[in-house]
């Protein structure tokens, strides 16, 4: 039991990137303690939304500024997506919890049902047929997801990859405690209809195409 749940959480990818700036250094060291999520801390007497890789944080800053009466949970190890989301704050906000590792440690200590929203927007494609057991996107995984999200719970996804969008699709489709919300093709292409951003910087660099693929799912 031990090895499969050390295996489950091997983690694959970049901590960290660029070398920080001396102010970036400096907001990461005033703030992350702050906003840091300590998982015994954790209450959910809130509607709360859960962000599974928020890269450089765009949309859950603008989220969490915006949207006092929600609780926002996001996940990141990448550490310069942390400084940056936590340098694009205007002010001080009381609910923001940043998880600063891989995000299945912190969702296997979550309790059942405690969340309303799950994103997970342009995660790494994994492109080569050997690494495809490294996409986010796997039959355990949205076992996990299924367990945290309250009934009729959204999960949201994006990609600007055609081979992982189809990946995600058929995955989350075929797993029984999800079902498919669109209603037309043109569903795929359409943001949420609270979308705040034209796109965020990941979704710019448009390194899979400059279509952005949408999947919104609804938990049974």
């Amino acid at each position: 039991m031990a090895h499969d749940k050390i295996k489950k959480h091997r983690f694959h990818g970049r901590r960290k990137g660029k070398t920080l700036t001396a102010h970036r250094k400096a907001v990461l060291a005033d703030m992350l303690p702050r906003y840091r999520c300590i998982i015994d801390d954790l209450s959910f007497n809130q509607e709360t939304w859960l962000e599974i890789g928020f890269g450089n944080g765009e949309f859950l800053s603008h989220m969490c500024q915006n949207n006092s009466d929600i609780q926002f949970i996001g996940c990141e190890p990448f550490v310069n997506g942390v400084a940056a989301l936590l340098a694009s704050l205007k002010s001080s906000v009381d609910n923001l919890k940043i998880w600063n590792d891989d995000a299945r440690i912190l969702i296997d200590e979550m309790p059942d049902r405690c969340v309303d929203r799950i994103y997970l927007l342009n995660p790494d494609p994994w492109p080569k047929t050997r690494h495809a057991k490294r996409r986010f996107i796997q039959t355990d995984t949205l076992d996990d997801l299924a367990r945290l999200l309250k009934p009729g719970g959204q999960f949201i996804m994006s990609t600007d990859v055609k081979d992982l969008a189809n990946w995600m699709h058929v995955h989350t489709f075929n797993h029984s405690a999800f079902e498919w919300t669109a209603t037309s093709q043109a569903d795929w292409l359409s943001p949420p209809d609270d979308w705040p951003l034209e796109k965020t910087r990941y979704m710019k660099k448009a390194l899979g195409g400059e279509t952005i693929y949408w999947l919104k799912f609804r938990r049974k």
